[in-house]
Protein backbone atom coordinates (compact mmCIF):
# COMPACT_ATOMS: atom_id res chain seq x y z
CA UNK A 1 0.00 0.00 0.00
CA UNK A 2 1.56 3.27 -1.26
CA UNK A 3 0.64 6.58 1.06
CA UNK A 4 1.97 9.93 0.25
CA UNK A 5 3.35 11.22 -3.15
CA UNK A 6 5.76 14.25 -3.93
CA UNK A 7 4.29 17.26 -4.71
CA UNK A 8 5.49 20.65 -4.94
CA UNK A 9 3.83 22.86 -1.81
CA UNK A 10 4.63 26.60 -2.31
CA UNK A 11 7.46 27.93 -0.39
CA UNK A 12 9.33 24.97 0.04
CA UNK A 13 11.27 24.84 -3.39
CA UNK A 14 11.84 22.08 -5.48
CA UNK A 15 10.77 18.30 -3.65
CA UNK A 16 13.44 16.34 -2.88
CA UNK A 17 12.97 13.05 -3.79
CA UNK A 18 10.24 11.41 -1.05
CA UNK A 19 11.82 8.97 1.01
CA UNK A 20 10.85 5.91 -0.07
CA UNK A 21 10.08 3.84 3.59
CA UNK A 22 9.25 0.52 4.07
CA UNK A 23 6.70 0.10 7.44
CA UNK A 24 6.93 -3.40 8.87
CA UNK A 25 4.10 -3.75 11.26
CA UNK A 26 1.57 -6.98 12.77
CA UNK A 27 -1.87 -7.15 11.72
CA UNK A 28 -3.17 -6.13 14.67
CA UNK A 29 -1.11 -2.90 14.81
CA UNK A 30 -1.83 -1.26 11.43
CA UNK A 31 -5.22 0.52 12.43
CA UNK A 32 -2.97 2.20 15.35
CA UNK A 33 -0.99 3.82 12.99
CA UNK A 34 -3.75 5.26 10.39
CA UNK A 35 -3.27 8.81 12.06
CA UNK A 36 0.79 8.85 11.37
CA UNK A 37 -0.18 7.30 8.09
CA UNK A 38 -2.54 10.25 7.38
CA UNK A 39 0.32 12.67 8.72
CA UNK A 40 3.28 11.66 6.68
CA UNK A 41 1.09 11.41 3.57
CA UNK A 42 0.28 15.17 4.29
CA UNK A 43 3.83 16.49 4.85
CA UNK A 44 4.47 14.98 0.86
CA UNK A 45 7.90 13.82 1.93
CA UNK A 46 7.53 10.25 2.15
CA UNK A 47 6.58 6.93 0.35
CA UNK A 48 5.46 4.40 2.26
CA UNK A 49 4.82 0.73 1.58
CA UNK A 50 3.41 -1.55 4.10
CA UNK A 51 3.67 -4.87 4.78
CA UNK A 52 2.99 -7.61 7.71
CA UNK A 53 5.35 -9.65 7.44
CA UNK A 54 9.55 -9.46 7.64
CA UNK A 55 10.30 -11.50 4.56
CA UNK A 56 10.97 -7.86 2.58
CA UNK A 57 13.77 -7.22 4.61
CA UNK A 58 16.11 -9.58 3.13
CA UNK A 59 16.17 -7.40 0.37
CA UNK A 60 15.51 -3.60 0.79
CA UNK A 61 16.55 -2.63 -2.68
CA UNK A 62 14.65 0.38 -3.39
CA UNK A 63 14.19 1.58 -0.18
CA UNK A 64 15.72 4.51 1.49
CA UNK A 65 14.06 3.89 5.65
CA UNK A 66 12.99 0.67 7.49
CA UNK A 67 9.89 1.39 10.24
CA UNK A 68 9.44 -2.08 12.55
CA UNK A 69 6.54 -2.36 15.02
CA UNK A 70 7.66 -5.98 14.89
CA UNK A 71 4.73 -7.80 14.06
CA UNK A 72 6.03 -11.10 16.46
CA UNK A 73 8.65 -13.74 16.19
CA UNK A 74 12.74 -13.47 15.51
CA UNK A 75 14.43 -12.64 12.17
CA UNK A 76 15.26 -15.29 10.09
CA UNK A 77 19.82 -15.08 9.31
CA UNK A 78 18.58 -13.90 5.95
CA UNK A 79 16.51 -11.00 7.16
CA UNK A 80 18.37 -10.10 10.01
CA UNK A 81 21.47 -9.48 6.98
CA UNK A 82 19.34 -7.81 4.77
CA UNK A 83 18.68 -5.39 7.24
CA UNK A 84 21.90 -5.05 8.96
CA UNK A 85 23.55 -4.53 5.64
CA UNK A 86 21.27 -2.23 4.22
CA UNK A 87 22.00 -0.01 7.57
CA UNK A 88 25.37 -0.07 6.94
CA UNK A 89 26.04 1.18 3.27
CA UNK A 90 23.72 4.07 4.25
CA UNK A 91 20.14 3.53 4.97
CA UNK A 92 17.98 4.32 7.88
CA UNK A 93 16.40 2.50 10.41
CA UNK A 94 13.50 3.02 12.81
CA UNK A 95 12.61 0.52 15.41
CA UNK A 96 9.40 0.92 17.58
CA UNK A 97 8.04 -0.22 20.87
CA UNK A 98 9.31 -4.37 20.88
CA UNK A 99 10.94 -4.22 17.99
CA UNK A 100 14.38 -4.63 20.10
CA UNK A 101 12.85 -6.80 22.45
CA UNK A 102 11.87 -9.56 19.59
CA UNK A 103 14.79 -8.91 17.33
CA UNK A 104 17.62 -8.32 20.00
CA UNK A 105 18.51 -11.99 19.54
CA UNK A 106 20.83 -11.90 16.53
CA UNK A 107 24.00 -10.42 17.17
CA UNK A 108 23.96 -8.78 14.35
CA UNK A 109 20.98 -6.56 15.16
CA UNK A 110 22.01 -5.89 18.44
CA UNK A 111 25.47 -4.47 17.50
CA UNK A 112 23.85 -1.96 14.84
CA UNK A 113 21.26 -0.75 17.88
CA UNK A 114 23.77 -0.13 20.22
CA UNK A 115 21.53 -1.47 23.13
CA UNK A 116 20.00 -4.12 25.23
CA UNK A 117 16.09 -5.00 26.10
CA UNK A 118 15.40 -3.54 29.80
CA UNK A 119 11.94 -4.96 30.42
CA UNK A 120 8.58 -3.69 29.17
CA UNK A 121 6.77 -1.32 31.42
CA UNK A 122 3.22 -1.16 32.34
CA UNK A 123 0.59 0.59 30.15
CA UNK A 124 0.34 3.66 32.01
CA UNK A 125 0.23 8.24 31.46
CA UNK A 126 3.49 8.05 30.82
CA UNK A 127 6.17 11.08 30.92
CA UNK A 128 8.83 11.18 28.28
CA UNK A 129 11.11 13.68 28.98
CA UNK A 130 13.40 15.01 26.43
CA UNK A 131 17.19 14.55 27.24
CA UNK A 132 18.40 16.47 23.64
CA UNK A 133 16.67 19.39 22.60
CA UNK A 134 19.37 20.27 20.34
CA UNK A 135 18.58 17.34 18.13
CA UNK A 136 16.89 17.60 15.02
CA UNK A 137 14.46 14.93 16.21
CA UNK A 138 13.64 16.50 19.32
CA UNK A 139 14.57 19.92 19.26
CA UNK A 140 10.86 22.01 18.82
CA UNK A 141 9.35 18.89 21.28
CA UNK A 142 8.12 20.04 24.26
CA UNK A 143 9.94 19.84 27.24
CA UNK A 144 7.77 16.58 28.23
CA UNK A 145 5.12 14.79 26.37
CA UNK A 146 2.33 12.97 27.92
CA UNK A 147 1.23 9.73 26.81
CA UNK A 148 -1.30 6.68 27.62
CA UNK A 149 1.24 3.96 26.64
CA UNK A 150 2.97 0.87 27.27
CA UNK A 151 7.38 1.12 27.19
CA UNK A 152 10.06 -0.90 26.41
CA UNK A 153 13.39 0.41 28.16
CA UNK A 154 16.88 -0.24 26.92
CA UNK A 155 19.84 -0.82 28.87
CA UNK A 156 23.91 -1.35 27.93
CA UNK A 157 23.84 1.43 25.48
CA UNK A 158 26.53 1.82 23.54
CA UNK A 159 29.36 4.87 24.03
CA UNK A 160 27.83 6.65 20.88
CA UNK A 161 24.27 6.33 21.38
CA UNK A 162 22.36 9.65 21.83
CA UNK A 163 19.71 9.49 24.61
CA UNK A 164 16.98 11.86 23.44
CA UNK A 165 14.09 10.70 25.22
CA UNK A 166 13.71 9.04 28.67
CA UNK A 167 11.57 8.73 32.14
CA UNK A 168 11.77 7.61 35.06
CA UNK A 169 10.77 4.46 37.17
CA UNK A 170 10.97 3.74 40.45
CA UNK A 171 13.88 6.08 41.26
CA UNK A 172 15.76 4.96 38.02
CA UNK A 173 16.03 7.03 34.69
CA UNK A 174 14.87 4.91 31.96
CA UNK A 175 15.97 6.02 28.18
CA UNK A 176 13.07 5.60 26.15
CA UNK A 177 14.33 6.78 22.68
CA UNK A 178 18.00 7.43 21.33
CA UNK A 179 19.58 7.91 17.75
CA UNK A 180 23.03 6.73 16.55
CA UNK A 181 25.20 5.64 13.70
CA UNK A 182 25.83 2.36 12.31
CA UNK A 183 28.45 2.10 9.46
CA UNK A 184 27.06 5.21 6.63
CA UNK A 185 23.74 4.59 8.06
CA UNK A 186 21.40 6.24 11.18
CA UNK A 187 19.16 4.50 13.23
CA UNK A 188 16.57 5.26 16.00
CA UNK A 189 14.54 3.33 18.54
CA UNK A 190 12.14 4.36 20.24
CA UNK A 191 10.59 2.03 23.17
CA UNK A 192 6.78 3.48 22.80
CA UNK A 193 4.20 2.74 20.35
CA UNK A 194 2.24 -0.16 21.26
CA UNK A 195 -1.20 2.22 21.90
CA UNK A 196 -3.06 4.36 19.35
CA UNK A 197 -2.77 7.20 21.32
CA UNK A 198 0.88 7.43 20.58
CA UNK A 199 0.42 8.16 16.73
CA UNK A 200 -2.72 10.40 17.24
CA UNK A 201 -0.38 12.67 19.89
CA UNK A 202 0.71 16.05 17.60
CA UNK A 203 3.96 15.50 19.46
CA UNK A 204 4.97 11.92 19.14
CA UNK A 205 3.86 11.92 15.27
CA UNK A 206 5.94 14.94 14.35
CA UNK A 207 8.69 13.32 16.52
CA UNK A 208 8.68 10.16 14.57
CA UNK A 209 7.96 11.53 11.14
CA UNK A 210 11.53 13.88 12.35
CA UNK A 211 12.78 10.57 13.19
CA UNK A 212 12.21 9.00 9.55
CA UNK A 213 13.50 12.00 7.89
CA UNK A 214 16.67 11.89 10.37
CA UNK A 215 17.62 8.26 9.69
CA UNK A 216 17.43 9.16 5.63
CA UNK A 217 19.83 11.44 5.78
CA UNK A 218 17.56 14.78 5.97
CA UNK A 219 19.26 17.13 8.36
CA UNK A 220 17.70 20.70 9.21
CA UNK A 221 19.88 24.18 7.36
CA UNK A 222 20.76 26.54 9.59
CA UNK A 223 18.03 28.49 12.01
CA UNK A 224 15.69 30.87 9.44
CA UNK A 225 15.77 34.47 9.87
CA UNK A 226 13.27 36.36 10.99
CA UNK A 227 12.22 40.09 10.24
CA UNK A 228 9.32 41.44 12.30
CA UNK A 229 7.49 44.19 9.89
CA UNK A 230 5.83 46.36 12.38
CA UNK A 231 6.17 46.34 16.81
CA UNK A 232 3.11 47.33 18.20
CA UNK A 233 1.49 46.18 21.18
CA UNK A 234 1.43 42.39 20.22
CA UNK A 235 5.35 42.93 18.56
CA UNK A 236 6.48 41.27 22.61
CA UNK A 237 4.45 37.92 21.70
CA UNK A 238 5.99 37.47 18.87
CA UNK A 239 9.68 38.31 19.51
CA UNK A 240 9.18 35.79 22.61
CA UNK A 241 7.84 33.36 20.97
CA UNK A 242 10.89 33.11 17.93
CA UNK A 243 13.43 33.45 20.40
CA UNK A 244 12.09 30.18 22.39
CA UNK A 245 11.37 28.41 18.58
CA UNK A 246 14.59 26.05 17.44
CA UNK A 247 15.39 26.96 14.35
CA UNK A 248 14.31 30.38 14.06
CA UNK A 249 16.27 33.68 14.75
CA UNK A 250 14.81 37.42 15.04
CA UNK A 251 17.14 39.08 12.36
CA UNK A 252 15.63 42.38 11.97
CA UNK A 253 12.30 44.72 13.27
CA UNK A 254 10.62 47.49 11.62
CA UNK A 255 8.94 50.14 12.79
CA UNK A 256 8.80 53.89 12.37
CA UNK A 257 8.50 54.47 16.30
CA UNK A 258 11.90 54.85 17.72
CA UNK A 259 10.45 54.38 20.74
CA UNK A 260 8.71 50.68 20.36
CA UNK A 261 12.32 49.71 18.17
CA UNK A 262 13.63 50.05 21.57
CA UNK A 263 11.06 47.54 22.89
CA UNK A 264 12.03 45.68 20.79
CA UNK A 265 15.90 45.09 22.18
CA UNK A 266 13.95 43.86 25.79
CA UNK A 267 14.32 40.12 25.29
CA UNK A 268 18.07 40.44 24.94
CA UNK A 269 17.61 40.31 21.00
CA UNK A 270 19.85 41.81 18.94
CA UNK A 271 18.23 42.94 15.55
CA UNK A 272 18.96 45.10 12.93
CA UNK A 273 16.40 48.36 13.73
CA UNK A 274 15.23 49.67 10.90
CA UNK A 275 12.45 52.82 10.51
CA UNK A 276 11.54 51.72 7.01
CA UNK A 277 10.00 48.38 5.10
CA UNK A 278 11.97 48.42 1.78
CA UNK A 279 15.92 47.41 4.14
CA UNK A 280 13.96 44.85 5.87
CA UNK A 281 12.23 43.36 2.80
CA UNK A 282 15.71 43.41 0.96
CA UNK A 283 18.13 42.15 4.06
CA UNK A 284 19.96 39.04 3.10
CA UNK A 285 19.49 37.68 6.24
CA UNK A 286 15.70 37.54 6.32
CA UNK A 287 13.82 34.25 5.46
CA UNK A 288 10.55 35.12 7.03
CA UNK A 289 8.99 38.51 6.86
CA UNK A 290 6.19 38.91 9.72
CA UNK A 291 3.30 41.77 8.37
CA UNK A 292 2.65 42.63 12.06
CA UNK A 293 0.87 46.15 11.00
CA UNK A 294 -2.53 47.54 10.69
CA UNK A 295 -5.16 45.64 8.75
CA UNK A 296 -5.95 47.74 5.63
CA UNK A 297 -1.58 47.43 4.89
CA UNK A 298 -1.72 43.25 5.22
CA UNK A 299 -2.56 42.76 1.52
CA UNK A 300 0.18 44.93 0.35
CA UNK A 301 2.80 44.41 2.34
CA UNK A 302 2.49 40.83 2.05
CA UNK A 303 2.42 40.75 -1.24
CA UNK A 304 6.16 42.66 -1.71
CA UNK A 305 7.59 40.61 0.60
CA UNK A 306 6.44 37.53 -1.24
CA UNK A 307 7.66 39.34 -4.81
CA UNK A 308 10.89 39.99 -2.35
CA UNK A 309 11.75 36.14 -2.26
CA UNK A 310 10.50 36.10 1.53
CA UNK A 311 7.95 33.73 3.34
CA UNK A 312 5.57 36.01 4.98
CA UNK A 313 3.40 35.95 7.84
CA UNK A 314 0.46 38.13 8.46
CA UNK A 315 -1.37 39.24 11.62
CA UNK A 316 -4.57 38.25 11.68
CA UNK A 317 -7.11 39.22 9.94
CA UNK A 318 -5.09 37.93 6.24
CA UNK A 319 -6.38 41.01 4.92
CA UNK A 320 -9.84 42.73 4.05
CA UNK A 321 -11.54 41.26 0.99
CA UNK A 322 -11.13 37.64 -1.10
CA UNK A 323 -9.63 39.38 -3.86
CA UNK A 324 -6.86 40.62 -2.24
CA UNK A 325 -6.21 37.08 -0.51
CA UNK A 326 -6.37 35.52 -4.19
CA UNK A 327 -3.76 37.97 -5.35
CA UNK A 328 -1.60 36.73 -2.07
CA UNK A 329 -2.17 33.29 -2.90
CA UNK A 330 -0.84 33.15 -6.16
CA UNK A 331 2.03 35.75 -5.41
CA UNK A 332 3.07 32.92 -2.75
CA UNK A 333 2.96 29.82 -5.55
CA UNK A 334 4.39 32.23 -8.35
CA UNK A 335 7.80 33.33 -5.79
CA UNK A 336 7.44 29.53 -4.39
CA UNK A 337 7.22 30.71 -1.07
CA UNK A 338 5.55 30.08 2.04
CA UNK A 339 2.27 32.22 3.50
CA UNK A 340 0.62 31.42 6.51
CA UNK A 341 -1.38 33.79 8.96
CA UNK A 342 -0.88 34.27 12.80
CA UNK A 343 -3.85 32.46 13.98
CA UNK A 344 -2.75 32.12 17.43
CA UNK A 345 -5.66 31.38 19.11
CA UNK A 346 -5.77 28.04 17.55
CA UNK A 347 -3.90 27.07 20.84
CA UNK A 348 -6.33 28.15 23.40
CA UNK A 349 -6.50 26.22 25.78
CA UNK A 350 -10.62 25.91 26.33
CA UNK A 351 -10.59 25.81 22.40
CA UNK A 352 -8.35 22.77 22.47
CA UNK A 353 -10.26 20.88 24.65
CA UNK A 354 -13.55 21.82 22.61
CA UNK A 355 -11.79 21.07 19.23
CA UNK A 356 -10.51 17.49 20.99
CA UNK A 357 -14.19 16.51 22.23
CA UNK A 358 -15.53 18.34 19.05
CA UNK A 359 -13.00 15.01 16.90
CA UNK A 360 -13.73 12.36 19.21
CA UNK A 361 -17.49 12.18 18.84
CA UNK A 362 -18.35 12.31 22.38
CA UNK A 363 -20.68 15.26 20.99
CA UNK A 364 -22.42 13.41 18.36
CA UNK A 365 -22.43 14.92 15.47
CA UNK A 366 -22.63 19.02 16.01
CA UNK A 367 -25.81 20.68 14.35
CA UNK A 368 -25.38 24.36 16.10
CA UNK A 369 -22.68 26.51 17.56
CA UNK A 370 -23.25 29.72 19.10
CA UNK A 371 -20.31 32.15 20.37
CA UNK A 372 -20.05 35.47 21.98
CA UNK A 373 -17.84 37.59 23.10
CA UNK A 374 -18.07 41.44 24.39
CA UNK A 375 -19.69 43.27 27.49
CA UNK A 376 -20.70 47.22 27.60
CA UNK A 377 -17.29 49.24 27.15
CA UNK A 378 -16.16 51.86 25.55
CA UNK A 379 -13.40 50.73 22.56
CA UNK A 380 -10.11 51.39 22.09
CA UNK A 381 -9.45 54.67 20.40
CA UNK A 382 -6.72 53.55 18.48
CA UNK A 383 -6.60 52.10 14.59
CA UNK A 384 -8.62 48.66 16.12
CA UNK A 385 -12.09 51.04 16.21
CA UNK A 386 -11.50 53.02 13.11
CA UNK A 387 -13.24 50.91 10.50
CA UNK A 388 -11.43 52.33 7.55
CA UNK A 389 -8.19 50.69 9.20
CA UNK A 390 -9.37 47.73 10.83
CA UNK A 391 -12.28 46.75 8.05
CA UNK A 392 -14.55 46.76 10.91
CA UNK A 393 -15.38 45.37 14.38
CA UNK A 394 -15.92 41.96 12.92
CA UNK A 395 -12.41 41.83 11.90
CA UNK A 396 -11.13 41.64 14.87
CA UNK A 397 -12.16 39.04 17.00
CA UNK A 398 -14.48 37.53 14.46
CA UNK A 399 -10.91 36.54 12.99
CA UNK A 400 -10.68 34.32 15.36
CA UNK A 401 -14.19 33.44 16.36
CA UNK A 402 -14.72 32.04 12.89
CA UNK A 403 -11.74 30.68 12.26
CA UNK A 404 -12.57 28.40 15.47
CA UNK A 405 -16.24 27.23 13.62
CA UNK A 406 -14.93 26.24 10.48
CA UNK A 407 -12.74 24.15 12.32
CA UNK A 408 -15.51 22.43 14.07
CA UNK A 409 -17.78 23.15 11.36
CA UNK A 410 -15.72 21.85 8.70
CA UNK A 411 -18.12 21.36 5.99
CA UNK A 412 -19.41 24.38 2.91
CA UNK A 413 -20.94 27.42 4.12
CA UNK A 414 -24.12 27.97 1.98
CA UNK A 415 -25.97 31.08 3.25
CA UNK A 416 -24.11 33.91 5.23
CA UNK A 417 -26.31 36.62 7.37
CA UNK A 418 -25.58 39.04 9.42
CA UNK A 419 -27.05 42.49 11.36
CA UNK A 420 -25.50 45.45 13.35
CA UNK A 421 -26.36 48.15 15.79
CA UNK A 422 -24.65 51.70 16.30
CA UNK A 423 -26.90 52.88 19.03
CA UNK A 424 -23.44 53.88 21.96
CA UNK A 425 -20.74 54.41 20.92
CA UNK A 426 -20.42 57.21 18.10
CA UNK A 427 -17.04 58.84 18.54
CA UNK A 428 -15.72 55.49 17.05
CA UNK A 429 -16.81 53.89 13.43
CA UNK A 430 -16.27 50.46 14.50
CA UNK A 431 -20.50 49.00 14.56
CA UNK A 432 -20.76 48.70 18.85
CA UNK A 433 -22.75 45.49 17.74
CA UNK A 434 -21.80 42.86 15.29
CA UNK A 435 -23.85 39.32 14.71
CA UNK A 436 -22.96 36.48 11.94
CA UNK A 437 -25.04 33.67 11.18
CA UNK A 438 -24.07 31.15 8.98
CA UNK A 439 -25.90 27.74 7.50
CA UNK A 440 -23.70 24.90 6.36
CA UNK A 441 -24.17 22.18 4.07
CA UNK A 442 -25.90 19.06 5.68
CA UNK A 443 -27.84 21.92 7.71
CA UNK A 444 -25.90 22.83 10.52
CA UNK A 445 -26.22 26.67 11.57
CA UNK A 446 -24.10 28.71 13.96
CA UNK A 447 -23.58 32.49 14.98
CA UNK A 448 -20.92 34.65 16.42
CA UNK A 449 -21.93 37.66 18.18
CA UNK A 450 -19.46 40.61 19.34
CA UNK A 451 -21.01 43.32 21.13
CA UNK A 452 -19.83 46.43 23.16
CA UNK A 453 -22.90 47.36 24.59
CA UNK A 454 -23.50 43.85 26.04
CA UNK A 455 -24.68 44.57 29.73
CA UNK A 456 -25.08 41.11 29.86
CA UNK A 457 -22.51 38.63 28.55
CA UNK A 458 -24.22 35.27 26.85
CA UNK A 459 -21.32 32.30 26.98
CA UNK A 460 -18.53 32.15 25.16
CA UNK A 461 -19.39 28.77 23.61
CA UNK A 462 -22.97 27.16 23.38
CA UNK A 463 -22.77 23.83 21.23
CA UNK A 464 -25.31 21.19 20.69
CA UNK A 465 -24.47 17.63 19.05
CA UNK A 466 -26.25 14.86 18.54
CA UNK A 467 -25.16 13.38 21.38
CA UNK A 468 -24.29 15.91 24.37
CA UNK A 469 -23.60 19.80 24.23
CA UNK A 470 -20.64 21.66 25.42
CA UNK A 471 -21.18 25.12 27.24
CA UNK A 472 -18.04 27.68 27.65
CA UNK A 473 -18.92 29.98 30.59
CA UNK A 474 -16.35 33.34 30.78
CA UNK A 475 -14.34 33.28 33.75
CA UNK A 476 -13.50 36.45 35.92
CA UNK A 477 -10.07 37.00 37.70
CA UNK A 478 -8.80 40.12 39.68
CA UNK A 479 -5.08 40.32 40.56
CA UNK A 480 -4.81 41.92 43.82
CA UNK A 481 -1.83 43.79 45.46
CA UNK A 482 -1.16 46.24 48.35
CA UNK A 483 0.34 49.46 47.13
CA UNK A 484 1.37 52.68 49.19
CA UNK A 485 -2.65 53.42 49.42
CA UNK A 486 -3.72 50.22 49.97
CA UNK A 487 -5.41 47.30 48.19
CA UNK A 488 -5.35 47.68 44.78
CA UNK A 489 -7.08 45.26 42.43
CA UNK A 490 -7.19 44.80 38.65
CA UNK A 491 -9.79 42.78 36.72
CA UNK A 492 -8.21 41.01 33.88
CA UNK A 493 -10.02 41.30 30.55
CA UNK A 494 -12.25 38.33 30.30
CA UNK A 495 -11.86 37.88 26.92
CA UNK A 496 -8.46 36.89 27.75
CA UNK A 497 -9.12 34.07 29.94
CA UNK A 498 -9.75 30.43 29.22
CA UNK A 499 -13.52 29.97 30.16
CA UNK A 500 -14.61 27.32 31.74
CA UNK A 501 -16.18 24.60 29.54
CA UNK A 502 -19.00 22.41 30.68
CA UNK A 503 -19.70 18.92 28.74
CA UNK A 504 -23.77 18.35 29.07
CA UNK A 505 -25.20 14.61 28.91
CA UNK A 506 -28.40 13.20 28.50
CA UNK A 507 -29.62 11.50 31.97
CA UNK A 508 -33.08 10.67 30.14
CA UNK A 509 -36.40 12.68 31.38
CA UNK A 510 -35.14 16.15 30.11
CA UNK A 511 -32.22 16.47 32.81
CA UNK A 512 -28.36 16.62 32.33
CA UNK A 513 -25.02 15.51 33.60
CA UNK A 514 -22.99 18.37 34.01
CA UNK A 515 -19.31 18.02 33.98
CA UNK A 516 -16.39 20.52 33.85
CA UNK A 517 -13.65 19.98 32.01
CA UNK A 518 -9.98 20.03 32.50
CA UNK A 519 -8.64 22.53 30.25
CA UNK A 520 -4.82 21.20 28.35
CA UNK A 521 -1.77 23.69 29.27
CA UNK A 522 -1.07 26.12 26.93
CA UNK A 523 1.30 24.71 24.50
CA UNK A 524 4.67 26.96 24.05
CA UNK A 525 5.31 28.97 21.12
CA UNK A 526 2.81 26.42 19.29
CA UNK A 527 2.65 28.41 15.94
CA UNK A 528 6.35 29.45 15.61
CA UNK A 529 7.24 26.02 16.61
CA UNK A 530 4.63 25.00 13.73
CA UNK A 531 6.26 27.46 11.39
CA UNK A 532 9.74 25.99 11.71
CA UNK A 533 9.02 22.58 11.59
CA UNK A 534 6.89 23.45 8.23
CA UNK A 535 9.78 25.31 6.65
CA UNK A 536 13.07 23.49 8.09
CA UNK A 537 11.42 19.92 7.76
CA UNK A 538 8.13 20.12 5.86
CA UNK A 539 5.54 19.19 8.58
CA UNK A 540 2.22 19.91 7.94
CA UNK A 541 1.65 23.55 7.99
CA UNK A 542 -1.20 24.66 10.66
CA UNK A 543 -2.44 27.43 9.13
CA UNK A 544 -2.70 27.44 5.53
CA UNK A 545 -3.25 30.63 3.51
CA UNK A 546 -6.44 28.40 2.06
CA UNK A 547 -8.31 28.16 5.28
CA UNK A 548 -7.23 31.54 6.22
CA UNK A 549 -8.87 32.89 2.57
CA UNK A 550 -12.36 31.26 3.75
CA UNK A 551 -12.68 33.16 6.74
CA UNK A 552 -12.05 35.99 4.87
CA UNK A 553 -14.73 35.27 1.96
CA UNK A 554 -17.20 34.45 5.70
CA UNK A 555 -16.33 38.21 6.62
CA UNK A 556 -16.81 39.88 3.53
CA UNK A 557 -20.26 38.40 2.93
CA UNK A 558 -21.16 39.02 6.32
CA UNK A 559 -20.59 42.91 5.72
CA UNK A 560 -21.92 43.23 2.79
CA UNK A 561 -25.21 41.05 3.70
CA UNK A 562 -25.41 43.88 6.93
CA UNK A 563 -25.22 46.27 4.29
CA UNK A 564 -28.12 44.88 2.34
CA UNK A 565 -30.18 43.82 5.27
CA UNK A 566 -30.59 40.30 2.73
CA UNK A 567 -28.82 36.89 3.71
CA UNK A 568 -26.24 35.96 0.98
CA UNK A 569 -26.47 32.82 -0.78
CA UNK A 570 -22.84 31.35 -0.87
CA UNK A 571 -20.86 28.67 -1.79
CA UNK A 572 -17.75 29.21 0.43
Amino acid sequence: MSVGECGVRAGLGDCKRVIRTLILVGARGVPSLDPWMEYLARTGEVAVELVTDATPLANLEGFDVVVAHAPGGHLSAGEEAGLCSFVAAGGGFVGLHCTNEQWSSGSRYREMMGSLPDGRLPRMELVADVRSASHDITRRTPKAVRVMDSCCGQADLAADVEILLSTTWRSREVPIAYARHHGAGRVFYCGLGETWDVYASDEMRGLLYRAVRHVAGRDERAALGVGLLGFGAIGPEHTNAISRTAGLRLTAVCDRSPERLRAALADGAEPALLAEADPLLVHPEVDVVVVSTPPNTHAALAQRALEAGKHVVVEKPFCLTAAEADRLLAAAQAADRVLTVYQNRRWDPDYLALLDLARSGELGEIFRVETFVGGFEHPCHLWHSDSEVSGGVIYDWGAHYLDWILQLLPAPVLQVDATRQNRVWHDVTNDDQFEIRLRFEGGAEASFLHSDIAAARKPKWYVLGTRAAAVGHWREAVLSSLGPNGLVEEHLPVSDLPCELHVLRPAGRGLSHDERLSLPPVPEAAFYRNLAGHLLAREPLAVTPEFARRNIQVMEAALQAAELGLPRTVRI
